[in-house]
């Protein structure tokens, strides 16, 4: 074991695995954006600002780890706390649960004004659009719906081995209805749109004579309500992390401070896992991303062989 809790290393095991994969996915979106219309699209912006998103939770958790697992940054974290990390710490939890939440309603309701309403005000208004305003609205709103409990928040660690944040009642509170409010607001909201994306799928698939015009249209259906697969598993890690927060607030009172430290190891895995299963499910479901995945890795591995030849030739 490479720490003293299996949840740990699990995490660390699927950061060593899914992050280098999560990398070439992402470099390969951007690579491709200039170079092919299909990924200048919002939903492929919202993409690329999910994964951002999953970079910083990743990372924040790399920053708990080594001090915590391995040693390594005590005495820096532990002096950060003078500027207030523990706050930091203590927050960064529901903010990117938050980012990622709001992203993935975003991503929905992309889907949902291209599917269902291709020619309504909402498709319009994602159309015109910069792609940098639509990104700066993703992280700024989630900022601001948590920004009441980063308010209240008066944090601070245990000791510089554990790290473990001691925070107060109210900021549990707030912090726990604000995830709430939020992960209702958007999980009602994705059911509602995903509802309407089944209905005119269906109904798409009940035509059974139509021109070739009304084929083709039904086909492109198809192929952008394709795109909402890999939403919808985010969903459902979504859902699991946000049952870890219902029952953190329900029993946090109850259970103590040794079974609230225990039931803590499990956030890092829980919280992950929403943003592991992104590019494998990018990876399986997208067959753009597929082929881009193919193609910007043969032409990372061409570039390498012809500086090699460059090479021989200069000597």
């Amino acid at each position: 074991m490479l720490t003293t809790n299996w949840q740990a290393d699990v995490v660390i095991c699927e950061i060593f695995i899914f992050m280098p994969i999560y990398t070439v996915v992402l470099s390969a979106i951007w690579f491709m954006r200039p170079r092919k219309a299909s990924f200048r699209t919002h939903y492929y912006t919202l993409v690329l600002s999910q994964g951002a998103a999953d970079f910083l939770t990743v990372t924040i958790f790399i920053t708990q780890m080594l001090p915590r697992y391995f040693q390594i940054g005590n005495s820096l974290i532990w002096w950060l706390d003078t500027y207030s990390a523990s706050n930091f710490y203590v927050n960064s939890g529901p903010q990117m649960f938050i980012l990622r939440s709001i992203g993935l309603f975003l991503i929905t309701m992309q889907r949902y004004a291209t599917i269902c309403r291709p020619h309504g005000r909402l498709s319009h208004i994602l159309s015109v659009t910069p792609s940098y305003t639509l990104i700066l609205c993703h992280w700024l709103i989630s900022l601001l719906i948590n920004m009441p409990a980063v308010l209240v928040c008066h944090a601070h660690f245990e000791n510089p081995v554990s790290f473990f944040v001691i925070t107060s009642e109210e900021h549990k509170r707030t912090s726990a209805a604000i995830v709430i409010c939020t992960f209702v607001f958007c999980g009602l909201s994705t059911i509602c749109m995903y509802s309407g994306i089944i209905r005119i799928l269906c109904s798409s698939r009940r035509t059974s004579v139509m021109s070739t015009s009304s084929w083709q249209t039904r086909q492109n259906t198809y192929q952008e309500a394709r795109l909402c697969i890999h939403v919808f598993f985010l969903c459902l890690m979504s859902a699991a992390t946000f049952s870890y927060y219902v029952f953190q607030a329900l029993y946090s009172n109850e259970l103590g401070q040794e079974n609230l430290r225990s039931l803590r190891l499990w956030y890092p895995l829980v919280s992950g896992n929403m943003s592991f299963i992104n590019p494998l499910m990018l990876l399986l479901l997208n067959r753009d991303i597929q082929k881009c995945f193919v193609n910007f890795c043969k032409r990372k591995k061409m570039n390498n062989t012809s500086s090699i030849l460059a090479m021989n030739r200069t000597l």
